[in-house]
């Protein structure tokens, strides 16, 4: 655009007989345009903002009933993970469930997270969990709970883009609390949030390729999409 406005002023300075004054009405010009120049060339040197999208079919007994996707935006010293997913099964009745989560990382700790979900068009779940001055807030309905959570490097969600090799511990937070990490050889680790639930994650080369959630009731397996 400079470059432009430069020639298409050289061509007509040199062709105008009146030199100076030509030069004079376009270097007042100029100093207004300038501004505007300089604003969108420096534009072109903002960092764009860097997003991972992975995606995940919801299976149970070999037939598929819902999806989970995932985003992952880096920034700065921020990431930003977006969860939405939608799955409909039936057991006793039929149900559907869709779920929005938000987790927000700022030098490697978490200070924003939040949890919207439906079951049958009825709202189930309404959190968000924030820290304020180191101390983690709960905040659900009309109340406000202090976790007794230090720090929170990692989460549930994270487990979905980086294999968790020397995490002992993540934070869930549908339970509100910190769950244990276990390795079971081979790029695989268990999560276990209660007696009889819990998750089973599988790395190839530090990707997910495969999540087993086994819960009293009902078991599903989630698969990338890509594969």
């Amino acid at each position: 655009m400079l470059i432009v406005f430069i020639i298409y002023t050289y061509k007509r300075i040199f062709k105008n007989p009146y030199f100076l004054d030509t030069i004079k009405r376009y270097a007042f010009k100029f100093k207004y345009i300038l501004p505007f120049l300089l604003l969108s060339m420096a534009s072109l040197d903002n960092t764009s903002p860097k997003a991972e999208l992975i995606a995940f079919n919801v299976i149970n007994k070999n037939s598929k009933i819902g999806y989970i996707n995932i985003e992952k935006r880096l920034q700065d010293e921020s990431i930003t993970y977006t969860l939405n997913s939608n799955i409909n099964a039936k057991l006793l009745f039929n149900f559907n469930a869709v779920a929005e989560e938000r987790s927000v990382y700022k030098k490697d700790t978490l200070v924003f997270s939040s949890i919207y979900r439906k079951l049958n068009n009825k709202v189930n779940r309404n959190q968000s969990l924030t820290l304020v001055n180191g101390k983690y807030i709960l905040s659900h309905k009309d109340d406000e709970e202090l976790l007794p959570i230090d720090w929170i490097r990692r989460n549930l969600v994270t487990l979905y883009f980086e294999e968790p090799i020397g995490i002992s511990m993540v934070f869930c937070d549908n339970q509100n609390q910190m769950v244990k990490v276990k390795p079971m050889g081979d790029g695989i680790y268990k999560v276990e949030f209660s007696k009889g639930k819990y998750n089973v994650f599988h790395y190839k080369n530090g990707k997910c390729v495969k999540i087993e959630a086994v819960s009293p009731m009902f078991d599903v397996t989630l698969i990338p999409s890509s594969l």
